[in-house]
Parts: C-alpha cells; structure tokens; sequence
C-alpha cells in the first residue's frame, strides 16, 4: 500500500507540475506535446486513486469568466498540486504509509481495522463476517518482507 500512495503523489503531482506549465506555454507545438504528456498523467492517477480509495468522488474543474484560459489552467494545475499534498496523510496501520511503515502494534491486522466499523450487536448476528473475509483477502495487500535466510553448513538433502 505505501508503493500505491507514494506512486499516487508522484504521478498525480507531476500532472499538476504538467498542468502548470501547460498554462505557460505560447508554442501550439509545444502545448500539444505537454498536454498529451498531461493527458497521460491524469488517467495514472485515476487508476492510482482508484486503487487506494476504490469509490472515488467525481473531479471538480476550476472553470470561471474572470480567468483567461491559460490562467485557469495555471490554477488548476495549482489546485492539483494542493490536493496532492493530503495523500501523504493516509495511513493505513497494518500497511502503512508514505511517511511511516506499520504500526508495530499486534493489534494492528486487518481484521480488526475493518471490524471496528461493526457493532457487537451487528457482530453477534454475523453481519461483519463478509468483511471479515475481505479482511482475509486484503493480507495479500501488505507485500513480501523481508527475511533473513537460515544459514547451514550442511549440504542440502537434494544434491
């Protein structure tokens, strides 16, 4: 999960940097090229935001008469780069995030980050148990760590 934020800022941020400076362009050429580079950037984050929030809201579009379009998109470009900045705030405790990995806590598993939102009432009738299989499912989403392999003298059984 923390390759997944870190890939959203990075992709997302550089369409903002792309937005900018499409704004400041005078060459056609050259505005063609930035917004096909632009265009490209802008469906990554959209897949990227997909796979970390899986129910995204719809995008705003900074539009208004007093603003030339090169300046809208100048500011849009801003606008995109200010809401880059929040995506280094989500954290996940079993998975971590941009800035910090896992929690160190035992109690931080999937299992318990999505039972929380159940009741013990809503537990006891077994309404939490599809999101405790989801739970389950969602282990795969922490990534391979690290192990140090056990070192032996021996020749192995095989050979």
């Amino acid at each position: 999960m923390r390759g997944r934020l870190w890939g959203w800022w990075i992709v997302q941020t550089l369409g903002g940097v792309l937005c900018i400076w499409l704004g400041k362009t005078s060459s056609l050429s050259l505005a063609i090229f930035v917004m096909i580079v632009f265009s490209v950037f802008v469906q990554a984050a959209c897949g990227l935001a997909f796979g970390v929030v899986p129910s995204s809201p719809g995008a705003a579009l900074l539009q208004g008469t007093r603003y030339t379009k090169e300046d809208g998109i100048t500011y849009m470009g801003i606008m995109i780069l200010c809401c880059t900045l929040p995506i280094m705030l989500i954290y996940f405790p079993m998975w971590g995030g941009m800035l910090f990995g896992p929690s160190s806590k035992e109690d931080a598993t999937e299992e318990n980050y999505y039972a929380a939102e159940w009741s013990a009432e809503e537990k006891a009738r077994g309404l939490h148990l599809n999101t405790i299989k989801f739970a389950e499912n969602s282990k795969g989403e922490r990534g391979r760590r690290r192990r140090l392999a056990p070192t032996t003298d021996a020749t192995p059984s095989h050979v």
